[in-house]
This record gives C-alpha cells, structure tokens and sequence, in this order.
C-alpha cells in the first residue's frame, strides 16, 4: 500500500502549538501502518496508527467503505456545516472530578478553569439535540458526572425533552451505597470506568492504588441496587493492564447479569509532554490481540462495527416502534473507526464466537452482508410501519437468512445438553411467573458484546474517518449569528473534540457562570468532589456569588 494510492485526505500538524489541518496519507513500514502529515510551517510528521498493517487492511477490505466524491472535510469542526446524524452525543456537564488521573486531560487541572453550568444550560442544549431524528442517546460525560449533587436534576431534564441519558462515569461516588441507590433508582445506564480486577492496574495507570477498592465496593452497589445492566469501559495500555484482560473478561462473566457489555479503549497518549510514560504505544489491533490471547483458543475474531449497516433495514421490521438501535449505534462509520466481537458464555467462561461457528465469523458477517443488501430492493417497497407489508418484509428477511443461519451455528455447541437446555429454559420462565413484577428485571445474559473504539487520538486522525462519524460533543455556539436566538447547537465528533473544547467550554462558562464551590480536598472528603491522589491537593473555587 504506497502513499500514491490513497485517496486525498487532510490530518494534524503533530506540533502541539500548531496543529494545522494538513495535507496527510498512510504508509506501511516494517509492518506497521504511519499517517505521514506535512505541514508547511512546522515540516514533515508521522504517527503511528497501527503495529498490524495486515489486520489494519482487512477492515478496509472486509468493510467496502466509500467514502464521499468530494474532498474530505476540513477538520475545521467548528464551522463545518455537515450533518452527521449522530448515534451519540456526548454531552460536558462539569469538568470537575474525584480523581487525579495523570492520562487524563479534562479536568479542572488540566483546563484551567471551573466549568459546572447550572440547569438553564442543559436545558437549551437537550431541547436542541431532541430535534435529531430519530434521537440519539445522550451519554453525560466529564470531568466527573457523580461529582454534580443535581446529576439526577440533569437526568430528569434530558428525560423531559424524550432523550435517554446515559453516564459515563469513573464509579467512585458510587461506592457510597445511598448515592448508589438514589442513582440506580434513576434508572440510567452506566458506563462504569474498571480498568481491571487489580490494585497494582490503579497505582500504574491512574496513580491512585485507593480507586480499585472504591471502584468494587461500587460495583457491589450496583449490584445490590440496580435493575438493569451496565456497560464496562476499560483502558488498555501495554504494560500496565494487558495481562489482565483474561480476568477482566472473567469479572464481567461472573458478573453478566449485571455487565452487559464491555468497551475497551486504547491508551491514548494525550497527556501533557514529561508528565508520563506509556513506555509502548498502544493501538486499536494491539487491544484485539490482547482479547484473543485472553480467550480460549484466540476464537475472539473482530470485524468493523461499522459493517453491521446492511442490518438497519432488516432490523426495522422487527423493531419498527425503536427506530434507535443501541446495538447499531455505530453502523456504517469508517473501518477502522470501533471493531467488536462476540462472546458468548459456556456456563464457565466466556469463549468467542468462532467456537459456535461452522465458518469464521468476518466470513459470516461478509455473507449476512451480501444478502442484506440482496433484499433492500424488496424492502424498500415495503413501509414496517403497516402491519401486513412489515409481515411480508420478515417473511423476506427470514427466508434470505434463515439457511445461512442454520448452516453457519454448531447448535450442539450452543445449546449444550438439550435436555439442560430446556429445563434453564422453563425453570427460569417459571421463575419469572411466580415471582411477578417483585422479580429483579435483570438475568444473567450469555452473549457479551467487545468493542475496541479510538478515542481522541488526535496524533492519528484523520478527515476521512471522521467524515461520517456517528459520536459527537454537543455544545452551545456563542458565536454563531442566529435568527431564533442566542445561540444554537453544534456537534463535532468525538475524536477531535479535545483541540476545540477548552475554548469553547470557558466561554459556556463564562455565560452560564457556575453551580457551587469547588473544593478538591482528601480522599476522606471523595463523596462531595475529591482528587484521590496521594500527593496532589488542589484548591479551585469559582466565583464570587455563584
């Protein structure tokens, strides 16, 4: 693959004062893929982007993705007109967090400044993105969630204007069992930061050996408390927590009437020059390669998550009243934007796919693919709206799919022992029957999703990936001129949300002012808005009369 050969693309100037939009291309040295970025002030750059060239490729062969005729986007993201119909919306809601953690760039530390805006904000900002259609979920994101006492103030607000909010949140609140319950009496999904079932991950990575026993005595509230399930977002470093995966995947089979699904994060080297070392860069393919070492048989085969795009048809004519899909949330986005895998439990542990499968699971996906896209025609005269066309339309999917399907799954393997098979099945129904609406609504779930996903990796991104990016920040626009107001709603995506956010945040903040006082005192003090360092206490307070 030489540079010639790639279609024009543009990417980040690697000087940290600069940071230009350049012109950029990859290339494959000794095995590993590069963007190469030359910009006119600082000259020529590279950055890593893969340590697997031939894994790197695939997707691109695997997922036919064309991008569009024109030239990509400028990466001038808060200008850009383009409508990228966002899946999810990050939303800022403090910068302010529990925690020190030296990888981490956005808090109050790093930034410079308090923002913490008061309801008002939320509430211009959800009646905007309620606009979407259909509606994106809303993840709530930081800083620190938990830290804001009116986080469920926030919830109630985005509820209000039809949106489902999700949390992102590092857990440490949650070991406190009231807030826990209050929270989990909200309803929310979470997606809870575990980066692992060791204390020595903790004192590595986040320079705080005290968060791992927070983060599982907040586990076990939720557990306690919660009626739903919850996703798993880990950072995977080499050297730090790469050998822990094995019994990451392990926590979360223990645990899967709980974790529902687990989402893995390259560690991404955002920090500031000196203040750590990663020692190795860690990419997307060398967090694959640590799932499949750490499942029997290296069966755990990963394909673009943005594959799954010939599904939302089909999907739609069984799932008509749910036009939002939280499974296909990143359908039809680059190839080598998230991959993901499934695993499915045999009762002991989790094993990958291809363990049930007659075929590789990429060449499985490929075929679905293919007959997808053989029936859209026939579905596309269907409405699933209609009761009897959305009949005709499974009766389409199902026949397309069904042989497939049936030639594709070892059963025996699935199943297991038929007779145990069909007494889980009936015992747990009658579970549920006698046990009535008191039952807890969760069960433990055998299939688990894996996503590996970038995330503001602004050394090697590029305008191609992000052209159709399906998570973005939402902000609001003080500058933009608008007939219906002050202010409107933009989305940049989430990869290159970091370059524009302290800019723009300061000035949210400077219009909105801030909700309470900050103190970031001791870990005794955690529950009301705590670092948890050994070595780092930092006094911000906002001010006067807010």
């Amino acid at each position: 693959m030489e540079p010639s050969q790639q279609a024009a693309n543009i990417g980040l100037c690697n000087n940290d004062q600069c940071r230009q939009r350049v012109g950029a291309e990859f290339f494959v040295r000794e095995g590993a893929v590069w963007i190469r970025k030359d910009c006119p002030a600082c000259g020529p750059s590279e950055s890593l982007v893969s340590q697997d060239a031939a894994a790197w490729q695939a997707k691109r062969d695997l997922w036919p993705y064309v991008p569009s005729a024109s030239a990509p986007c400028s990466l001038e993201c808060d200008q850009c007109q383009r409508d990228h119909r966002p899946n999810m919306v990050f939303v800022d809601v403090t910068n302010r967090c529990n925690m020190n953690c030296p990888i981490c760039i956005a808090t109050i530390r790093g930034m410079g400044f308090d923002f913490n805006p008061p309801l008002a904000y939320f509430e211009n900002l959800f009646a905007e993105i309620a606009r979407i259609e259909p509606t994106p979920v809303v993840l709530l994101f930081g800083g620190e969630p938990t830290v804001r006492n009116d986080l469920l103030d926030i919830i109630a607000v985005a509820r209000r204007h039809g949106l489902k909010p999700h949390v992102v949140t590092n857990g440490i609140r949650l070991a406190d069992e009231e807030y826990a319950r209050k929270l989990c009496e909200a309803r929310v999904p979470l997606r809870f930061a575990f980066d692992g079932r060791n204390a020595d991950i903790y004192e590595k990575l986040r320079h705080n050996r005290a968060a791992y026993d927070r983060k599982m005595k907040a586990l076990a509230n939720l557990a306690k408390h919660s009626r739903r399930r919850h996703t798993i977002i880990a950072t995977a470093g080499a050297g730090f927590n790469d050998q822990h995966i094995g019994d990451l995947i392990q926590f979360v089979h223990e645990n899967r009437d709980l974790i529902s699904d687990l989402g893995i994060i390259p560690l991404t080297e955002n920090w500031e020059q000196g203040s750590f070392d990663a020692g190795v860069h860690t990419t997307m393919e060398d967090v694959e390669k640590m799932v499949q070492a750490a499942v029997p048989e290296g069966e755990a085969e990963f394909i673009p998550a943005g594959l799954v795009y010939a599904l939302k048809k089909p999907r739609a004519f069984f799932r008509h009243r749910q036009p939002r899909s939280e499974v296909l949330l990143l359908a039809g986005v680059h190839p080598n934007c998230e991959s993901w895998t499934l695993l499915i439990s045999d009762g002991r542990r989790y094993r990958g796919l291809n363990h049930y499968l007659r075929r590789p699971f990429s060449r499985l996906a490929v075929e679905l693919v293919a007959r997808a896209d053989s029936i859209e025609p026939r579905l596309d005269r269907l409405n699933p709206q209609k009761f009897w066309q959305r009949q005709r339309g499974r009766l389409v999917i199902v026949l397309a799919f069904a042989w497939l399907i049936l030639s594709s799954v070892r059963f025996g393997r699935l199943i297991g022992n038929p007779v145990s098979a069909l007494w889980r099945l009936a015992s747990g129904w009658a579970g549920r029957r006698l046990a009535g609406r008191q039952a807890k609504a969760r069960r433990p779930r055998r299939i688990m999703r894996v996503g590996v996903l970038p995330f503001e990796e602004e050394h090697s991104i590029d305008a191609r990936r992000l052209e159709h990016c399906k998570a973005v920040f939402a902000y609001e626009d003080l500058d933009r001129t608008a007939p219906a107001g002050d202010g409107k709603v933009r989305y940049i995506p989430a990869c290159l949300w970091y370059p524009y956010r302290n800019a723009l945040l300061e000035k949210l903040s400077q219009k909105y002012g801030v909700v309470g006082k900050w103190n970031q005192t001791m870990p005794e003090q955690q529950a009301q808005g705590t670092y948890l360092s050994r070595d780092h206490v930092v006094t911000a307070q906002t001010p006067a009369g807010t």
